[in-house]
């Protein structure tokens, strides 16, 4: 069985720095390490799992921007509140997951985040197999 050789990465960096820039620029860096060239399974993981997390983040940001100015046309302010805080929960977990993320795959470690990464297996179950 002959194996990958170790820098087989995208512009010829380590996979760590690969991988840390696929997260650290979000969808950009994803797409771009992505296309890049290079067969490492650990940065196209990376890729792949960061453009899964700055989508999702996009449609949950779509989401709650639809049901918060619904709130406001039907004038439930007493609501409106409550969306400031579901704001502030969906905005800190998106950057705990991209600072975790991204430290973690600099650091040469694998992450895999809960639902993105179910999420990146179906949407990229090719390019990661």
């Amino acid at each position: 069985m002959v194996s990958q050789p170790q820098h087989d990465t995208p512009f010829g960096l380590e996979p760590n720095l690969a991988a840390g820039l696929a997260y650290l620029l979000g969808v950009i860096g994803g797409i771009v390490m992505l296309v890049g060239g290079g067969t490492n399974k650990f940065v196209k993981w990376a890729a792949c799992q960061s453009i899964t997390l700055w989508v999702a983040w996009v449609a949950v940001w779509i989401a709650i921007s639809i049901v918060d100015s619904m709130i406001g046309m039907l004038r439930l302010w007493p609501l409106l509140g409550l969306m400031s805080i579901v704001w502030m929960l969906a905005a800190v977990l998106a950057f705990a997951a991209w600072l975790w993320t991204w430290i973690t795959a600099f650091s040469g470690r694998e992450v895999r985040l809960p639902v993105i990464a179910d999420l990146t297996q179906r949407f990229f179950g090719a390019q990661v197999a």
